[in-house]
């Protein structure tokens, strides 16, 4: 199940919530009352092992 963020639109206070994906999305921060409105969040993947550009496909002469 993904990581939603939530903000509070009062309180500014930033909410992580596991959910489904067809689960309704939040509307009431339980800490003031506040309306939450969704929030883009910054994600990061690394790619390990071989194949992949910096272990395989990167040029020696080019630096």
């Amino acid at each position: 199940m993904p990581i939603y963020e939530y903000e509070c639109e009062k309180c500014k206070e930033v909410l992580e919530v596991l959910q489904n994906p067809n689960d309704e999305p939040l509307k009431k921060c339980e800490k003031c009352g506040g309306e939450l409105h969704k929030v883009i969040a910054n994600s990061t993947f690394h790619l390990y092992g071989s194949g992949f550009y910096t272990t395989d496909n990167k040029r020696k002469y080019l630096k």
